[in-house]
């Protein structure tokens, strides 16, 4: 398993005009290709075309450095753009049951001829809108340009810059080298206030065995994940989140009227006043300290409830936690606790240590799971915060419902993790005894319920 390691080291002054120069080439690459300059072009395709207009030719920057950094930010746009192509993937599913109509609509997306087609086109520009890159901070170095050596202690990293471009720029790392393989690997160095960070890639070996079990699980707020024996992981995950959100909700709120406060006196002319407090009270660097130590706590808590699932599981079946929260009446402060790089998180931990460990991580339909019994497996009861209420009045731990509900959506053929919410609401709902009518579960659902389900919150508001 290939991993990515990191390394720290100072800054040398060189590193600053590299890295000016290839966050103008990040950026203008973005500015031509971030969307329709893509449209039937490949990675080499992009490459040649830069390459053949000479168009970065004239930076002062060492030409593989250009060359490997080109390369790069070409294959983030591609990235970004196959993320919105699944997306896209799941609204032709959800347009249509019709076979031969989706092969149709797949083929065209997957030969890019999605122009010729206005549902497609129209799907493409939602998901896969014109990108744009304000970072400046960093460059890539390729794997035969640099050399190692120790001094002092300290590993030294060496990177050789052709001769007209100025001397060899000496990194001097934290490290002491041991266990620390850099051969055959490209170098991302990364400028940050202070220091600078080294990214380079390394292979893991597999992890310890998993264990033999099905288990299905569901995402939280309070615990990062619930599995379907009943077992919460990661218990302070939503205490982490909530004390860093409502202080980042405090300081932005001062920081607010601090900037109100500096405009006005710059409007007033009293400049030297303005520029004191723009210099030291808005500052972003203990802001960014704060989010980068939380991140740090969430991954912990993520990776390490990820390995105590897969302890017991060789099939681990979640809902696709890349799905979006879509909140019509939002409630503010879950959307702002419940932040999207918390969830991409709790989706990389899982996917990460699945694939270390040997185990499969199955992704199921997300609809509907918080709203289900998993006694009956019908569409009926409620959920009320933490807990569900069961049509005959029994409750329900309502996390650990859901996760029964998400294993048993694994051996669902009728649902699959690309049928709309629409489609799998009309599937349970002809499952249910005919007195549960269509109208009658609408009334019992009508309280809103704030929860992790985008189906189940536009079922809770009644839309």
């Amino acid at each position: 398993m290939t991993i990515t390691r990191t390394l720290q080291a100072d800054v040398p002054e060189a590193l600053h005009a590299i890295c000016k120069s290839m966050g103008f080439v990040r950026a203008d690459i973005w500015r031509r290709f971030g969307a329709l300059g893509t449209v039937g072009k490949s990675a080499n395709d992009i490459r040649k075309e830069i390459s053949a207009a000479r168009i970065y030719a004239d930076l002062p920057v060492d030409g593989t450095i250009r060359n490997e950094t080109t390369k790069d930010i070409v294959n983030d746009v591609l990235l970004y753009k196959a993320a919105a192509m699944q997306k896209v993937r799941k609204a032709i599913a959800a347009r249509t049951g019709d076979e031969a109509e989706r092969k149709r609509l797949f083929t065209l997306l997957r030969k890019d001829q999605w122009l010729t087609d206005n549902f497609l086109h129209r799907q493409v520009r939602k998901h896969f809108r014109h990108g744009k890159s304000q970072v400046a901070n960093q460059f890539v170095v390729r794997s035969d340009k640099f050399h190692t050596e120790i001094v002092d202690g300290f590993l030294t990293i060496v990177i050789r810059i052709a001769t007209k471009y100025g001397e060899a720029i000496r990194l001097t790392t934290t490290s002491s080298g041991k266990n620390v393989k850099l051969t055959g690997s490209n170098l991302r160095i990364i400028v940050k206030e202070g220091f600078s960070e080294i990214h380079y890639a390394t292979t893991k070996g597999d992890g310890r065995p998993c264990g033999e079990k099905m288990i299905g699980i569901d995402k939280g707020y309070t615990e990062a994940f619930m599995d379907s024996e009943g077992v919460a992981h990661g218990q302070d995950f939503g205490q982490v989140m909530r004390i860093y959100s409502d202080q980042a909700m405090i300081t932005g709120k001062a920081r607010n009227r601090l900037h109100a406060l500096e405009k006005k006196l710059r409007e007033a002319g009293r400049i030297t006043k303005a520029d004191h407090i723009r210099e030291h009270n808005l500052g972003r660097i203990k802001l960014n300290a704060r989010k980068e130590h939380t991140h740090k706590q969430l991954r912990t808590l993520a990776f390490q409830s990820a390995h105590a699932i897969v302890d017991k599981a060789s099939v681990v079946v979640s809902e696709d936690l890349t799905a979006p929260i879509a909140l019509q009446q939002a409630w503010k402060r879950y959307n702002r606790r419940m932040s999207a790089w918390a969830r991409g998180v709790l989706a990389e931990a899982l996917d990460s240590v699945c694939t270390q460990r040997q185990a499969e991580h199955c992704l199921v339909n997300e609809a509907y799971t918080s709203q289900m019994d998993s006694v009956t497996g019908l569409l009926e009861g409620k959920r009320v915060g933490d807990k569900f209420y069961r049509i005959n009045g029994d409750v329900l731990q309502a996390d650990h419902n859901a996760a029964l509900n998400v294993l048993a959506r694994y051996e669902d053929t009728e649902i699959t993790r690309f049928t709309s919410y629409k489609e799998v609401r009309r599937i349970l709902l002809a499952r249910s005894p005919a007195q549960l009518s269509v109208k009658g579960h609408e009334l019992q659902a009508q309280a809103y319920q704030p929860c992790a389900d985008k189906s189940s919150v536009q079922l809770c508001t009644g839309l």
